[in-house]
């Protein structure tokens, strides 16, 4: 049986506090929270178990490919399409104020 190792956090009243798959984070959260809580890490060697489960994939009823998207306008709602064929009229300038 394989084991794989990780490192659990525990807060001040010996709770669980969160995993964490590196030393290395463990201790950082430690470090992060050493104000607010007192914590503590242990490492943990939780079994891994030695069964592999093997899969194959099958193509019956698969849907067809994606051909390609619409170009943009062709996409947009009707009222915008009509909007966007109008020539474009520059906005009037502003007057400027000096500061």
């Amino acid at each position: 049986m394989t084991e794989y190792p990780f490192y659990r956090v525990y807060d001040e009243n010996g709770e669980q506090y969160c995993d964490c798959g590196w030393e290395k984070h463990a201790q950082e959260i430690i470090i992060l929270n050493k104000d607010v809580q007192r914590l503590s890490y242990k490492k943990i060697n939780a079994p891994i178990l030695d069964q592999t489960v093997d899969i194959t994939a099958t193509g019956i009823a698969e849907l067809p490919g994606q051909q390609g998207l619409p170009s943009p306008v062709e996409r947009l709602h009707d009222d915008i399409r009509k909007s966007l064929r109008k020539p474009f009229e520059p906005l009037p300038q502003s007057e400027s104020l000096e500061i």
